[in-house]
């Protein structure tokens, strides 16, 4: 519809005039569409102006007298200003209208929008908060492995220092003090050969203990960075949660509002998908942390038993392979000491029997100092009574007894006295060996028992 009805004008000529009809938003005229109608007015000023005339160079107008107008042209200016005070009273009340229209839909849209960023708003600050929850949760749990491993690694530390301050020291030392053996029982026996077996046992858990050491302390350095990691993700959430949680309590009609930087046109470094990515290999790496750490607990329990385990019983073939040897030796001593008894009754025996083969050859010595006497005595008989007659042979035969009895009596002194050297010999020689097998004794169970004692063995 047009805007404008054809009026009569000046000249005859036709002006348009605005309709009563209400202007759509496409028909409220512009500033191009008005410029005809103002053309249209009569230039009054202009008229006036051309009234004046000047008088001559550098010298200011002479006034005329202004001209009249005509009836048309009054009539013609009043309703051409009628018409345009209609026309832009009509357009202000357009404008007035179409502007409450565009503030209803700006307010409906600021408050959809308003809407819809409280609703991400809270949505975000709910995910977050769980993402916390679950954050510190995993958190305490790591703490609490942590702890756990620690005192898993101080198990080890512990079985490491006793089985090198305990095990190894004792078991040395054993060898050691069996160096001290004297004589034959300086030899290469069973608990020689247990103990090295227990040497080369305690060298072995040391390594093992030692390589199960190295893992707990490189999965405690895991965990703790593991850690570290939820630590950061945890104040940079915490941050995050605090901003959103103050800005869903901003109101726009309070007092203190900052006025904020335009931030419109500034991009995001992070995506949404990298944002999860990273808390979720952050949760993934302390899970992982987690379930390495409780393996290891596990097989740093199974170790430390079977350790104890291995060590006890290699400790008790060896104090069993301590007193089957104590025992023999025991026994080894005893017999000697018997026998060195019967030595001595033997010793005693063969001094008696020397004095009385001594006593037997003064006897025999005596007499043969009376027959000699006789026979001395029966040389001096006179004449044809010097006649070897019987008592002559018998004395000659005493006299060849005596001295066949004698000879006797001297070879058995002998062989007593030899006898008698050969069992002080033997008498010397088992007092050596008592001492031999008393020494070992003392080594084997005096002095490595008792230190043996402090070999228990637990699950530290």
């Amino acid at each position: 519809m047009n805007r404008f009805n054809e009026a009569p004008g000046r000249g005859g000529q036709a002006t348009q005039v605005a309709s009563d009809s209400p202007p759509t938003p496409a028909e409220i005229p512009s500033q191009a569409a008005i410029q005809p109608a103002r053309k249209m007015l009569p230039n009054l000023k202009s008229r006036r102006i051309t009234g004046l005339q000047l008088a001559g160079k550098h010298l200011g107008p002479v006034a005329k007298c202004p001209p009249r107008y005509s009836e048309e042209d009054w009539d013609y200016n009043n309703k051409i200003k009628f018409r345009i005070t209609c026309d832009q009273e009509k357009l202000a009340e357009r404008i007035v209208e179409e502007s409450r229209r565009v503030v209803d839909e700006t307010k409906d849209t600021t408050k959809n929008w308003q809407r819809e960023v409280e609703h991400h708003m809270r949505e975000r600050t709910s995910e977050i908060r769980f993402l916390v929850d679950e954050l510190n949760r995993q958190k305490k749990t790591a703490a609490l492995e942590d702890e756990a491993l620690n005192t898993y690694r101080n198990r080890v530390l512990n079985c490491i220092e006793f089985l090198k301050d305990k095990s190894l020291a004792i078991c040395k030392q054993c060898l050691i003090l069996r160096e001290g053996r004297i004589g034959v029982d300086l030899c290469d026996d069973e608990v020689d050969r247990s103990l090295r077996r227990e040497l080369k046992v305690i060298k072995g858990c040391q390594g093992l203990a030692d390589a199960a050491l190295k893992e707990a302390e490189e999965q405690i350095r895991k965990l703790r960075a593991a850690i570290y990691l939820l630590d950061q993700d945890l104040a940079a959430k915490d941050k995050s949660l605090a901003i959103d949680e103050k800005n869903l309590k901003l109101k726009e009609f309070q007092h203190d509002l900052a006025k904020g930087q335009d931030l419109s046109k500034q991009h995001c470094q992070f995506s949404l998908t990298e944002w999860q990515a990273q808390t979720y290999e952050n949760l993934e790496a302390n899970a992982k942390a987690l379930v390495s750490a409780g393996q290891l607990r596990a097989y740093i329990d199974l170790l430390l038993k079977q350790v104890c385990e291995d060590m006890q019983n290699q400790t008790d073939r060896t104090n069993e392979a301590f007193e089957r040897r104590i025992s023999e030796t025991k026994h080894v001593k005893q017999c000697l000491e018997n026998k060195h008894k019967d030595t001595m009754d033997h010793i005693h025996q063969v001094q008696r029997n020397m004095t009385e083969l001594e006593k037997e050859m003064m006897d025999k010595q005596r007499a043969i100092t009376l027959c000699q006497t006789r026979l001395s005595n029966r040389a001096h008989r006179p004449g044809l009574e010097l006649t070897c007659d019987m008592v002559q042979d018998a004395l000659y035969n005493e006299l060849q007894a005596l001295k066949a009895s004698v000879c006797k009596l001297n070879q058995k002194l002998n062989e007593n006295k030899a006898s008698m050297r050969y069992l002080m010999h033997v008498q010397v020689m088992q007092e050596e060996e008592i001492n031999i097998k008393a020494n070992t004794c003392k080594i084997d169970e005096v002095d490595c028992m008792t230190l043996r004692q402090a070999l228990k063995y637990q699950t530290f």
